[in-house]
């Protein structure tokens, strides 16, 4: 036995925990962007708009837009919409940039979004840039289904504790971030 007490097979449970415990951390920083609807780091798509490049589930590594530098034809962005889903975030494609502002489609989608009664999208709506190589985004395969059964898990959580304890306090948003104080 080494004079430190530790094995080889310690050494790989060591590691093999710290793994799983990185994979955790990053599911759960996806968890907390997608509860606050701002994406830390990473995000994932939900559509298949932008098939062949990110399928649904998908996710992607994101450069907040104060790093991201010029936005040009081709760039991937994460943005804040207007009239699409309601206002909701959109992950498409530069296709086009004019004084009015960026024009953006999906991928695998017929018609830009402008067609379909977006404006333009401004610099000031981009939150953040999807990072690719070359012209392909840099993809995490099935990230965003991990986060929505954590989050799902989590969900069901919160209401068995609530009801248990007889309170609406741990419910949503607000309720996480009580049960992340009480787990910590």
């Amino acid at each position: 036995m080494p004079p430190n007490g530790r094995t080889e097979m310690d050494l790989r449970t060591v590691v093999g925990h710290a793994g799983t415990l990185g994979v955790a951390a990053l599911v759960a920083v996806v968890a907390l962007g997608a509860l606050f609807g701002q994406p830390l780091l990473v995000s994932f798509v939900e559509s298949g708009s932008m098939q062949p490049e990110l399928a649904p589930g998908d996710g992607f590594v994101v450069i907040p837009e104060t790093f991201a530098g010029p936005i040009g034809r081709g760039d991937v962005v994460v943005y804040r919409a207007e009239q699409l889903h309601g206002g909701g975030l959109v992950t498409h494609r530069v296709v086009g940039v004019t004084d009015r502002g960026f024009i953006t489609k999906g991928d695998a989608n017929a018609f830009t979004d402008q067609r379909s009664d977006e404006p333009p999208v401004k610099r000031a709506q981009v939150v953040g840039v999807a990072l690719q190589r070359g012209d392909r985004v840099v993809a995490i395969p099935d990230l965003g289904t991990a986060v929505g059964t954590v989050s799902d898990a989590v969900g069901v959580i919160q209401v068995r504790l609530a009801r248990a304890l007889g309170t609406s306090a741990l419910l949503g948003t607000r309720g996480f971030a009580y049960l992340l104080f009480g787990a910590s």
